[in-house]
């Protein structure tokens, strides 16, 4: 009899014990509303994400070395640039690849201009070097510019990236940089996003993705990845206020300007992906 008093003691305290559990959760636990905006960064902050994105990337990023020749002088440009196709389309910036004798900048001074006479390499992170490269095309309303590798094989095959076409970037988002500091060679960098959308010149038809973490000179052209290993943007420049830089803050060209240069080229197969919403997690509108 004591034991069986017992043991509906027990009982009696095990539903008292999970109706006050039950009334705590209502209380303290937000009830998130399902139409409510908000974001899952999960594994963002993770150092294996910069790991995988690296792994994922190294292959199709490059450096980019252009020297112009005006006379008997040789001027050198090293920059960053990427894969952009398999038969050797590389998108990078247009103020390290091209050149016009008439300003001595990457800026025409009027419509007739042509850029002056250079040669390209483009070198992968194993220090594969080609030398038959070509310049493609540029953009005068965006900072951008394509070259193509004459491959010696038929077969070769190079190894793209791969874009994002709406996923948007949100504030302190982390991203991924594989570029050409100081022409040292590949080196990844991350970056946070400190503004996801701003036009920082009067004159831009577009807008930009300001950036905060460590590029350099020679960054420029480099891909920006997000978490997921896709090209969000493009790397253009350090911020300068009054000729010079202010340190720590960069931008980038976003991928909807870029994908609208790059559907001008042709025979070039560009990887345009979705990142689709983890399930039960939102999205930055």
């Amino acid at each position: 009899m004591k034991k069986r008093s017992f043991v509906v003691i027990l009982l009696i305290l095990a539903v008292v014990l999970t109706l006050s559990m039950t009334a705590c959760d209502s209380i303290f636990v937000n009830k998130a509303d399902p139409t409510r905006y908000y974001i899952d960064i999960g594994t963002v902050d993770d150092a294996r994400t910069a790991s995988i994105v690296a792994n994922n990337n190294i292959a199709s990023c490059v450096r980019v070395i252009a020297e112009y020749k005006n006379g008997s002088t040789i001027t050198t440009s090293a920059l960053s640039g990427f894969i952009i196709s398999e038969n050797g389309y590389v998108l990078t910036n247009r103020h390290g690849v091209v050149r016009f004798s008439s300003t001595s900048s990457d800026v025409p001074q009027n419509a007739s201009d042509k850029p002056m006479s250079a040669d390209y390499s483009v070198v992968f992170a194993d220090n594969i070097q080609y030398k038959e490269v070509k310049l493609i095309a540029y953009s005068l309303s965006a900072d951008l510019a394509v070259l193509k590798i004459d491959m010696p094989l038929l077969s070769n095959k190079f190894q793209p990236v791969v874009f994002e076409t709406q996923r948007k970037l949100y504030y302190g988002e982390r991203l991924y940089t594989i570029g050409n500091p100081e022409n040292i060679g590949l080196v990844l960098s991350e970056l946070t996003v400190g503004n996801p959308e701003i036009k920082l010149n009067s004159g831009d038809s577009f807008n930009s993705i300001v950036l905060d973490g460590n590029i350099n000179h020679g960054n420029s052209g480099g891909p920006v990845f997000n978490a997921y290993s896709r090209v969000c943007g493009i790397i253009c420049s350090r911020i300068g206020i009054d000729g010079g830089s202010t340190y720590g803050l960069s931008c980038a060209i976003p991928t909807s300007t870029i994908i609208g240069f790059l559907d001008s080229i042709k025979n070039a197969k560009i990887n345009y992906k979705t990142t689709p919403v983890s399930t039960g997690s939102g999205e930055a509108a």
